[in-house]
């Protein structure tokens, strides 16, 4: 069984709760290029876990129905297991005014601007919906059931195609005065930096995103001159993943790329340990699967920038859930409301 799908699989149930005080709720994790849904449990498993391949330019009604679908599935096997679940959460990307349940954006799907799906989906289903952010969604899977348990304050970071973010405070989301806090991917770093895509210059996005790993990569080679792992892969073919699994290897110019991302990461984490005193942040998302050589140079960037005031090393903590996070966060919304931060 591979790492995935041990992710995904049932886990087993926390020690003395038993069958009986298990309860349940449907889990949507709706993504770039697949929605991904499984009944939820108080203990952290996931049954009847699907991954339904979709196009997130097709617009929101066939985007609606495939949830539907998803929906009613989940129900029926509830009904067969002899299960009631408790509510819909549903976790998607973009600015989400989770108080009246409306998407203001998502930039990754065409006509879900101000889009009111928590309306819909009650009106297709007649379950209570709790929507999400995806960071968000993933920042409360891994509160109840992932490396966040056994913290109160967190910080937990994306590393993917963007930079995502979300806010534990408390031992609840928070998420603003209108839903749109943690928007970490773009807090300015370096004023002079690239353009990115939302107005500022040098958002932490467009310096370690997984365009902005490639960009830089393929300058070091050429500036290098080096033959390595990453010269055997035409430019415009390299990716995230091979330059992680390049430098965990030991080619020099991927532990450079992910030496000088750690460092634009760790320098946006001294401001968030400066502004929030977290007990630890979380990092997850594809990127995060570099390890050593990234996290490394995130741990050397914050210790040689301590908190004033304090002696305290904060913990740059791997978030556990993997690609189910989203799916368990989004079913633990439905199951503990009262993690939020807003009605």
């Amino acid at each position: 069984m591979s790492w995935e799908e041990e992710s995904i699989a049932v886990a087993e149930q926390k020690e003395g709760m038993s069958e009986e005080d298990l309860r349940w709720a449907i889990g949507l994790d709706l993504g770039g290029s697949a929605l991904k849904a499984g009944l939820v449990g108080t203990d952290g498993s996931i049954t009847d876990f699907e991954r339904t391949p979709i196009d997130r330019l097709a617009g929101p009604q066939s985007l609606l129905e495939a949830m539907e679908v998803e929906i009613s599935r989940l129900t029926g096997q509830a009904v067969m297991r002899g299960i009631e679940p408790a509510g819909v959460g549903v976790g998607c990307p973009g600015s989400i005014e989770r108080a009246r349940g409306r998407i203001h954006k998502s930039p990754n799907f065409r006509g879900w601007e101000d889009f009111p799906l928590r309306d819909r989906l009650t009106r297709m289903t007649n379950y209570p919906i709790c929507l999400a952010n995806d960071v968000n969604a993933a920042a409360v899977g891994e509160l109840k059931f992932g490396a966040g348990e056994d913290y109160d304050n967190f910080v937990m970071i994306t590393l993917g195609t963007g930079v995502g973010g979300a806010l534990v405070i408390g031992g609840r989301l928070y998420d603003g005065a209108e839903g749109f806090a943690g928007e970490i991917g773009h807090m300015v770093v370096d004023p002079d930096g690239p353009e990115c895509p939302c107005g500022n210059r040098g958002c932490l996005e467009r310096l370690v995103g997984a365009e902005a790993l490639v960009e830089r990569a393929v300058v070091l080679l050429e500036e290098s001159g080096q033959q390595g792992i990453l010269t055997s892969f035409p430019p415009d073919e390299l990716t995230p993943q091979q330059i992680g699994l390049a430098a965990l290897d030991g080619d020099s110019v991927a532990r450079d790329v992910l030496t000088e991302m750690g460092r634009w990461l760790g320098l946006a984490f001294i401001s968030l340990i400066n502004v929030l005193d977290p007990d630890c942040i979380l990092v997850g998302g594809g990127i995060a699967q570099a390890g050593p050589p990234l996290f490394d140079a995130i741990r050397r960037t914050v210790g040689d920038h301590p908190m004033s005031g304090t002696a305290r090393v904060v913990p740059i903590v791997t978030a556990t859930l993997g690609p189910r996070a989203g799916t368990a966060g989004a079913g633990a919304l439905a199951l503990w409301p009262e993690l939020t931060s807003a009605p």
